[in-house]
């Protein structure tokens, strides 16, 4: 009986020390969001869509120097910079670009975020419709907002100025799919 007890008591020793080395060879579960995103609200995505939205509605109507104050410029290389007013170079530039492409209407394909000074709007612009046999004319725009002392503030990316897009390729496809699933969700929810 006391050998029979001495090889059962080692076989469970032995099973107890191999759960334990493989429970400790297993990395906990790490979150797909950083710390920032979690902490973020809805009222956080309401913000930046009512930011990229009014920048939109101001382009559409030809207001094109109110689209651009709306823009701000961070440093790429520092997160505690606060965002700065667009140069009036800048400005020029980018009341150009809005007034050589008129908008006709937009909508937004997702909003990522990721950190306050590093978050992406990919957004598409419609310039022309289709007509006889002209397809309709699109543009993109990336926006990147960025998030200072609690409020939400508006930049374009500009590779020129060192941003990077937070999503590449197929990441972009994937999430203009997901946000779009999320916003038909959404509007169904609100008329019930």
């Amino acid at each position: 009986m006391n050998n029979k007890f001495r090889n059962f008591a080692g076989i469970l020793l032995v099973l107890t020390l191999i759960l334990t080395f493989d429970s400790c060879k297993k990395k906990p579960q790490e979150s797909k969001f950083t710390a920032f995103e979690q902490s973020l609200t809805n009222q956080d995505s309401v913000e930046v869509t009512n930011l990229v939205n009014t920048f939109f509605s101001y382009a559409e109507h030809g207001q094109y120097a109110e689209a651009a104050a709306m823009l701000v410029r961070n440093k790429v290389d520092s997160v505690y910079d606060q965002p700065e007013p667009l140069t009036n170079k800048d400005m020029e530039d980018v009341k150009g670009l809005l007034s050589s492409l008129p908008i006709k209407s937009h909508h937004i394909d997702y909003l990522k975020f990721n950190e306050n000074c590093e978050n992406e709007v990919k957004c598409s612009a419609l310039i022309a419709e289709a007509h006889d046999n002209v397809p309709e004319i699109k543009t993109v725009y990336y926006f990147k907002p960025v998030k200072y002392l609690g409020k939400w503030k508006l930049c374009l990316m500009d590779s020129h100025h060192g941003d990077h897009p937070v999503l590449e390729g197929e990441q972009r496809d994937s999430m203009k799919s997901e946000y779009a699933k999320e916003m038909n969700l959404k509007k169904r929810q609100s008329k019930q």
